[in-house]
């Protein structure tokens, strides 16, 4: 069976995972879209072509899962651009950022916007440089700092650039 995409209203432009340079790229350059809902009487007086295709894109825009800045989100960026500018001219003992808590609490989210505030900046200080100043670290879900200082760094990497070393 064959779907046609643009007849339910699917975006055929899907977006690469964040874990591919394609992905992440596109995922920094793209601003948050945005969509202006109409009053109820407005939408009411729609022809049911027109309401259908104005519903079909409120779909659209809700499956995008817009950011919404949370507490914890700004906490993240304001601690991770604090970080990136005392380690700005360090050579090593650099200081980290370890974002803890329950699940589905944001801390991916949080960390993702972290990379792309860091990522437009590098650029604006950098224009014209084609930079990869951002590296993903994901660590798995069930692992306490003890475990995870076990582990290869190998395990816990995804970049769109970076391999871990064969040491690791």
């Amino acid at each position: 069976m064959v779907v046609n995409t643009r007849e339910f209203g699917q975006p055929e432009d899907r977006r690469m995972p964040t874990t591919t340079l394609e992905g992440w790229r596109r995922f920094v350059d793209e601003d948050p879209i945005a969509f202006d809902l109409l009053p109820e009487d407005e939408w009411k007086d729609l022809d049911p072509r027109s309401r259908n295709e104005y519903d079909e894109s409120r779909v659209n825009y809700h499956s995008e899962l817009v950011i919404v800045e949370t507490p914890t989100i700004r906490d993240v960026l304001h601690q991770g651009r604090l970080l990136t500018l005392v380690n700005r001219r360090e050579i090593s003992a650099r200081r980290g950022l370890i974002v803890s808590g329950p699940w589905a609490t944001g801390k991916s989210t949080a960390m993702k916007q972290l990379g792309r505030a860091h990522e437009l900046r590098v650029r604006q200080r950098f224009p014209g440089h084609d930079r990869i100043p951002v590296v993903y670290v994901s660590a798995p879900p069930n692992g306490s700092p003890r475990n995870q200082r076990r582990r290869p760094v190998g395990s816990f990497c995804r970049s769109p650039c970076l391999r871990a070393p064969a040491a690791c």
